[in-house]
């Protein structure tokens, strides 16, 4: 029959015993009687980070213990002192404690205590002391305490880094509010998934004549006019997809001034926001529409326009373009190299932007475009270097040719009566032949013109017809070229 005391203690058959016994053996005496002084020494060394044996007075009789690293605070020489003269000041009352409670109860409950060292760092144990029946002395059992403490010590330094962080992060984001309250440029932040404005400063309130309250949470497309709206949230739209900056013209809403809008795409906690530079359209615009206008005639010709950078990457494209090489949006082409449709090989494209790096310019410069479906056609390609934000951009437009208007531009090339001389033959001459002259006649050309394209690099005139080294040669002798150069 168990109870429980006023000092939280049970009561097992008129003895008391610590609460955190929960369980203890059923027969003791059967399984430990047989056990000797040894082995209740090895016992208690094994089953503990250090054992202190008291005296009734509370001074240490003895010490063991299994790691050497021990010695380091002086546990040797704790024999014959007081038990609470070895640990610090603000530990002795905890000892004088466990001393009093195993008078009345074994085993104690544990407290913690800290051992001053040698070296000035504190060694951290949880002792509970346990009374033996029959014997004067008590045994305490310590518990090592340093990986709980190094492990409280590292939650106390990151707790200590998190908040400087913290800190950190508040003062910047003082510093960006004060700045973007300042601003005297009208300003938005856009989410770049539902378009509606997240934060809004002073002076896109007064330019849209709305509080800063009621701008926050509204859809961006509401704050301009109605038939620009449309015009508005596609260009936002693209600015998100395609993650650019874009300028676009509209009207604020209840008002007919013109504004230039600035879209400019940010991440920010894994997604893609925008912020929206407003402005009159006629201050910021030295030329009112002129690229506008620029921009819309190359939107609507006929032939294909493209504008890449120095590695022949598309940036632009128009819609002409996208159906030379049967492909249903800009997004597909963008980033991706030319010569992925352009050229019979690579060399087309690598011989075409060399002459335009060396030139600035190209005229008539003939080749190959392939389609996503396996299609072929013959084009003809002008284009031009012009000064970009990062570095140099080359426009090119590139006007499909049909295939009679190429045989017969390169019949012309031997001079300015051999298409007539060709058909003054029919009837002369049994067509086979005259066929076997023509296609000869167009095959040097064909190799005349990639040697003056290629500068004479014979193995890039190969690549660019598609044939082996071996094989140009053979048709250099055939037709006399090799002669040709060597006289010139």
């Amino acid at each position: 029959m168990q109870r429980r005391s006023d000092e939280g203690l049970f009561i097992n058959e008129g003895k008391l015993v610590s609460c955190e016994v929960a369980r203890s053996f059923n027969s003791p005496r059967d399984l430990f009687s047989g056990l000797g002084a040894e082995s209740l020494a090895a016992l208690m060394t094994a089953n503990s980070f250090l054992s202190v044996v008291l005296s009734p007075a509370g001074e240490v009789v003895d010490v063991a213990y299994a790691d050497p690293g021990l010695k380091a605070w002086g546990v040797d020489g704790w024999i014959g002192r007081k038990w609470n003269t070895t640990v610090a000041a603000d530990s002795r009352a905890k000892i004088d404690a466990l001393l009093a409670e195993a008078e009345r109860a074994s085993p104690t409950r544990a407290r913690q205590v800290n051992h001053p060292g040698a070296t000035g760092e504190d060694l951290p144990v949880s002792y509970h002391v346990l009374s033996l029946d029959g014997a004067r002395s008590r045994i305490a059992f310590g518990t090592d305490l340093r990986p709980i403490s190094a492990m409280q010590q590292r939650l106390v330094s990151a707790q200590v880094e998190m908040e400087k962080d913290y800190r950190k992060l508040r003062d910047i984001e003082s510093r960006y509010r004060m700045l973007f309250n300042f601003s005297v440029e009208p300003l938005l932040v856009v989410d770049g998934r539902s378009l509606k404005i997240l934060e809004a400063n002073q002076g896109a309130a007064e330019l849209l004549a709305r509080p800063i309250d009621k701008l926050t949470g509204l859809s961006v497309g509401a704050v301009f006019a109605r038939d620009d709206q449309s015009l508005a949230l596609d260009a936002l739209r693209a600015v998100e997809t395609r993650a650019r900056p874009a300028t676009f013209a509209a009207r604020p809403l209840g008002s007919e001034q013109r504004l230039s809008v600035r879209a400019t795409p940010f991440r920010e906690f894994g997604r893609t926001n925008l912020l929206l530079r407003l402005a009159d359209g006629a201050a910021s615009e030295p030329f009112p529409g002129a690229d506008s206008h620029m921009a819309a005639a190359a939107q609507s010709l006929p032939d294909g326009v493209v504008v890449v950078n120095g590695e022949a990457t598309i940036l632009e494209a128009n819609p002409a373009f996208l159906e030379l090489i049967r492909v249903m949006a800009l997004d597909l082409v963008e980033d991706r190299q030319l010569d992925n449709w352009l050229g019979g090989s690579g060399v087309d494209v690598q011989v075409l932007m060399a002459n335009l790096r060396e030139h600035g310019t190209m005229r008539r410069f003939s080749s190959v475009i392939r389609d996503e479906l396996g299609g072929r056609g013959t084009v003809e390609i002008s284009a031009a270097k012009f000064s970009g934000r990062g570095g140099p951009l080359f426009g090119l437009a590139i006007r499909e040719v049909p295939l009679a208007e190429a045989m017969q531009a390169g019949l012309a090339g031997q001079g300015p009566n051999a298409a007539a001389q060709l058909i003054e033959l029919v009837g002369r001459v049994p067509l086979k032949n005259l066929v076997r002259d023509t296609a000869d006649i167009i095959e040097k050309l064909c190799i005349e013109a990639a040697l003056r394209l290629t500068d004479n690099n014979r193995a890039s005139a190969a690549d660019m017809l598609g044939l082996s080294r071996q094989s140009l040669y053979m048709k250099l002798r055939r037709y006399g070229i090799e002669q040709d150069e060597a006289s010139e």
